[in-house]
């Protein structure tokens, strides 16, 4: 198998094992089908994994095919000393004497989280030696995992704050059928009565609330994921009977990004719902932020005819934002307003002070939106009946999440037949001088 059959095989095995994630519910169903369908392009001898949970941990084994149990003892020594390695146990002797060309087949990513410590790891032993595109691969199915697990902790964690309260109100009703009748005592009972069907209501609308977004989440995935991915998959089919072709290439590349934005997009989504969306701020230049933008869609512009002009107020102070998110908003807004205009048509992107913040806007003189679809635009998932090209009905949703983690707000003005023009706002830096230096990061959720 040469490289570029390996790496459209182990796409292919990406959006499998993707799936397989999305509707995870239990690591030992599966466990073994992932690693199946990674063995397909990567020769494995064993697979390890170590969980770690409240103090207590459990591995869960995957042997290749004639592995004895002398290998599959050294497997688990070599996880167990990495593990305790990644984690900065003080020993790791078990590591120091592993020899150079066994410890090239070993492949040991820590299952992490967003910031949080590591609560596991994934160990893969190769039947040869690993090299830097198998640690690519291998990193990938790991990320997922963990995602995966955390994802079912915290489902667990939903149901036992759930179950605690149903039975906190069981146990009140029983201490309250045998308590003394007094006045004082019933109203105690009544309050906390009161209290804890209160929180058990909150936490079942909190649970039917995540059920009803991964089952969202899960329709995107399986529908507009499997398109590009069919496109990727006839490509190589072309490519194998034909030889190299420039045209097939770019549309496995084109392709391929598309289902890399979609999956960006499904991960921002995730962490707004979640309300942690990390976003690092720093004073940044309101007018760079613009002429990068249009620099970027310049080739756009081109091939459809558009006028990508821009308007920044002078002297304007500095915006206190993350940079690349910002861009990302902007690429949003704009991506969606070339999407809309017609052949010779333009857009304009602008910057001015107001009070203690900045105003950016993206005008288009396109068909315009109508005053019912401006009520739904930034809801998530929804898309207008009007709307002539494709999406997932996040992009706005993202944008206006990424606004109000910075602390500004979004909006949107525009009348049928006569463009729209999206509105933002992010804080000025000078007014964040009080509470950080200028120049210096700044992590927010």
């Amino acid at each position: 198998m040469n490289v570029a059959e390996q790496a459209y095989g182990r796409l292919e095995a990406m959006y499998e094992i993707g799936r397989l994630f999305a509707i995870f519910e239990d690591i030992e169903q599966t466990f073994a089908p992932v690693l199946d369908i990674a063995a397909r392009t990567l020769p494995l001898r064993s697979a390890i994994l170590i969980e770690v949970k409240d103090g207590h941990s459990r591995m869960k084994v995957w042997p290749s095919a004639g592995q004895d149990s002398e290998q599959m003892r050294a497997s688990k020594e070599h996880v167990e000393a990495a593990y305790a390695y990644l984690v900065g146990a003080a020993s790791t002797e078990s590591l120091a004497g592993t020899e150079p060309n066994l410890a090239k087949r070993f492949i040991v990513i820590p299952l992490v989280v967003a910031h949080r410590p590591p609560f596991g790891a994934l160990q893969l032993e190769g039947a040869q030696p690993l090299d830097e595109r198998d640690l690519v691969f291998v990193n990938a199915i790991a990320n997922q995992l963990a995602i995966a697990l955390d994802r079912d902790r915290a489902w667990r964690r939903d149901i036992l704050k759930r179950h605690d309260a149903e039975q906190g109100r069981t146990d009140a009703e029983e201490k309250g059928a045998t308590a003394d009748r007094g006045r004082i005592k019933a109203e105690r009972s009544s309050d906390k009565y009161e209290a804890l069907a209160g929180e058990n209501a909150r936490l079942l609308i909190e649970a039917q609330h995540g059920v009803r977004v991964r089952e969202q989440i899960l329709a995107i995935v399986s529908h507009d994921l499997r398109n590009p991915l069919g496109t990727i998959l006839m490509t190589t089919g072309a490519l194998a009977k034909k030889g190299t072709l420039p045209e097939a290439v770019g549309r496995i590349q084109r392709s391929a990004e598309r289902m890399l934005r979609l999956i960006e997009d499904l991960l921002d989504f995730a962490s707004i719902e979640a309300g942690h969306l990390g976003i690092r701020r720093q004073p940044q230049d309101a007018g760079s932020l613009i002429q990068e933008t249009l620099a970027s869609f310049e080739g756009d512009a081109q091939e459809k005819e558009l006028q990508l002009t821009a308007s920044v107020e002078p002297d304007l102070p500095k915006a206190y934002c993350d940079r690349d998110r910002i861009l990302q908003v902007f690429s949003n807004l704009v991506g969606n307003a070339a999407k809309v205009a017609v052949a010779g048509g333009h857009v304009t992107l602008r910057v001015e002070a107001r009070e203690h913040e900045l105003l950016f806007a993206v005008a288009d003189n396109g068909p315009g939106i109508s005053e019912e679809d401006v009520k739904h635009l930034f809801e998530r998932y929804w898309r207008s009946d009007e709307a002539e090209y494709k999406g997932t009905g996040l992009g706005l949703a993202i944008a206006n999440g990424i606004v109000n983690a910075h602390g500004g707000r979004m909006w949107v003005e525009s009348e049928l037949g006569h463009g729209a023009t999206f509105l933002f706002t992010v804080p000025a830096a000078d007014m964040t001088s009080l509470f950080a230096a200028p120049g210096s990061g700044e992590t927010a959720s």
